[in-house]
């Protein structure tokens, strides 16, 4: 039996929650099953009231395509896309239609919003710009691979990362080439990459093979590359050291966090290694007054210090629950879980503040703050708009 799932997976490049369910598949052949069961929610007095802004059905959802299809929000719109290629734009105070459009693409990535473009890939590895005003196509650019995180852009390049290990950097207004950088990735990975990163001349991007490189942006020449996470196991899951989380920049030093490896600060310069420690995480994390804050592969929600990479505390209420990336929402941390629910969690010491049911089918991707506004998409495309509410005392 084990032979034969793996002849399925190295076909199909797999997101955590389908590594998950193919171990748990691997377990069950043998005589000691061991199913960790998700954690009970607790009870707390919640500091926070939650309440629901608007709600709207924003398309077909994508619980069965395992991509993470992020909405993009600027101040005149919310732009949401679908599996099937529906774009629409919604008002961000009362979540009316501005106005959609049929792409007829089949989209894969999440969507970046920058200079009155929306930047977006597909499944079948096609970069597209399309207009902010109303969706209608200002060009398209064939790539090499399945495109399934989000562009990155300063305004006058856009840099898309595919599946299959390259960074291409296109002109903005026209889509034209201007250069490429390939790596070689593994032959099994989790279903999603690293969103490229843009900070001044330099791009930083991460890959599944576990390793960073810095590029010149205006020649993608290599700057330096470290290798943050080491394969080790015998078998082809035990090796995934995917770098899916985002990169986050912060006081020089570049915060890198991989699949079944590592968390790591690197010098933004050199590629040096300030500092890393055993995680494992594949969704988004967040920074913010000098802490980095994730949920791991197991549940565990962590602050860890920016300086040595310590952990400031750790909420342990949520394992097995198969959590979303985090989010800042005024000032609270954020993550969402398989069975639909929000959970918000103090910054200082990570007790819980407040809580809420978004929808029984879980999350289309991580949460998405703007301003005093959270947004959540659920796997069958339901998006809604939230915010938090002091209680008196």
């Amino acid at each position: 039996m084990m032979h034969s799932v793996f002849s399925v997976v190295s076909v199909l490049a797999l997101r955590v929650g389908y590594v998950l369910l193919l171990l748990a598949a691997l377990t069950a052949c043998s005589n000691k099953p061991n199913v960790v069961k998700p954690t009970e929610l607790a009870s707390f007095d919640s500091s926070f009231s939650v309440q629901r802004v608007w709600h709207r059905h924003a398309g077909f959802g994508s619980m069965r395509a395992a991509l993470e299809l992020r909405p993009a929000v600027t101040e005149s719109a919310v732009f949401v896309v679908d599996l099937n290629g529906r774009l629409q734009a919604l008002n961000p105070r009362n979540g009316r239609l501005l106005w959609r459009r049929e792409t007829g693409q089949r989209i894969s990535s999440p969507v970046t919003a920058s200079d009155g473009l929306l930047l977006l890939g597909t499944r079948d590895g096609e970069a597209l710009a399309l207009s902010m005003e109303d969706g209608a196509e200002r060009w398209r650019t064939q790539l090499s691979g399945e495109v399934l995180s989000a562009p990155a852009t300063d305004g006058d390049v856009a840099i898309f990362q595919s599946q299959d290990g390259r960074v291409v950097a296109l002109n903005l207004a026209d889509g034209t080439e201007y250069w490429s950088f390939e790596v070689t990735v593994p032959p099994l990975t989790l279903r999603g990459t690293s969103a490229p990163l843009i900070d001044g001349r330099k791009v930083f991007a991460g890959f599944a093979s576990g390793r960073v490189v810095a590029l010149e942006l205006s020649s993608g020449v290599p700057l330096w590359e470290r290798r943050v996470a080491e394969p080790t196991g015998r078998s082809e899951l035990d090796r995934l050291v995917d770098i899916d989380a985002n990169l986050i920049l912060d006081n020089g030093g570049l915060f890198v966090s991989s699949f079944q490896g590592k968390l790591a600060v690197l010098d933004e310069d050199s590629g040096r290694i300030y500092w890393d420690r055993d995680m494992s995480t594949a969704n988004r994390v967040a920074s913010a007054v000098g802490l980095m804050y994730l949920a791991d592969d197991d549940g565990v929600v962590w602050a860890i210090d920016q300086r040595s990479g310590n952990p400031v505390w750790q909420q342990e209420g949520l394992r097995a629950r198969q959590l979303t990336g985090v989010a800042l929402h005024e000032g609270q941390v954020v993550v969402g879980d398989r069975a639909g629910y929000l959970h918000w969690l103090d910054p200082d010491s990570g007790a819980f503040v407040a809580r809420r049911r978004h929808d029984p089918d879980g999350f289309a991707a991580t949460p998405i703050v703007s301003g005093e506004t959270l947004y959540a998409v659920s796997g069958d495309g339901e998006i809604t708009a939230y915010r938090l509410k002091a209680r008196r005392r």
